[in-house]
């Protein structure tokens, strides 16, 4: 059996889209869709109008009808707005994590599965998957099956080898321009966290810290695809993280590194903070391969 296709970006808009032109319309149960009205109605081509129907009919708003095409099954009341649906994936994403993290969540499950343990949509189910396929997490598997890729330590030594080459050189970017404000926030939180004593669930804030250490610095480099990379990188951690136990050791060699890199941006130095990020990601990446990685 060939494996489906998770719906794009463009597919996921047009269904709003098209709903929320049929609420403007009043449109009531019993309307009929036709694709190539909807195809000039929103001057696009028709793979993407199947793929929005498709994601409207797994969602039950609209029916296949006999014949050719679909009919609304009822009313549209809302439409989700792309803040709703990031709400949405978040929750997904995180309940996802949690679940993998505490053992809950197989190997191989389907996204009927995900839709009914988690009381879920089908459209935010697919997002979600494929952002975890994107992240190398998760895989398809024939028919709506997907499975948990089994070597994670695999994952996580090429996501390190990746930001060994990107993280320095993103600081030597001849845009890089050091957000001061930022800075002097993100120091203070770095040096609060490092003075008081550790307790269970400290992880979690310096996990928070950390991802926003990565990703402010990858803002000030002034490079688009850079920041994507470092978001996509912190997003995979975001999965993981719940899995890993931070040793205070390890947490606050990670802050001195951090604070280590800000005091040579600060300073000027982009060479030396560059070098610093090298060794920091090195360490980190050492780290790692033991049982719990504290970057």
């Amino acid at each position: 059996m060939v494996a489906k296709t998770a719906p794009s970006r463009l597919q996921a808009e047009l269904a709003r889209r098209i709903l929320r032109a049929l609420k403007e319309e009043k449109a009531q149960a019993g309307h009929r869709l036709v694709e190539l009205d909807l195809c000039a109605a929103f001057n696009v081509s028709r793979t993407p109008v199947r793929g929005a129907l498709q994601l409207l009919a797994a969602d039950g708003v609209i029916a296949p009808r006999e014949g050719r095409g679909y009919v609304l099954t009822r009313a549209v009341q809302a439409v989700p707005d792309d803040a709703q649906e990031d709400e949405e994936d978040d929750r997904l994403f995180a309940a996802l994590a949690s679940a993998r993290a505490d053992g809950n969540l197989p190997d191989q499950f389907t996204q009927q599965e995900i839709m009914r343990r988690f009381d879920a949509r089908l459209p935010a189910v697919m997002r979600v998957l494929r952002l975890l396929a994107e992240l190398g997490l998760v895989e398809r598997r024939p028919g709506n099956g997907w499975a948990f890729i089994s070597d994670g330590a695999r994952v996580l030594h090429e996501s390190y080898a990746f930001r060994r080459a990107l993280e320095p050189q993103m600081l030597l970017q001849p845009a890089f321009k050091l957000d001061r404000a930022w800075s002097e926030k993100s120091r203070a939180a770095h040096e609060k966290l490092r003075r008081k004593p550790w307790r269970p669930g400290d992880g979690a804030d310096f996990h928070a810290i950390n991802a926003d250490f990565h990703e402010q610095l990858a803002r000030c480099c002034g490079n688009r695809a850079m920041l994507q990379a470092v978001r996509h990188q912190n997003q995979l951690r975001d999965f993981l993280s719940g899995q890993w136990d931070y040793p205070v050791d390890q947490v606050h060699s990670a802050i001195d590194d951090h604070l280590e890199i800000l005091a040579a941006l600060e300073a000027g130095y982009a060479d030396k903070a560059a070098a610093l990020m090298l060794h920091h990601l090195t360490t980190s990446a050492s780290q790692s391969q033991k049982d719990s990685p504290a970057q």
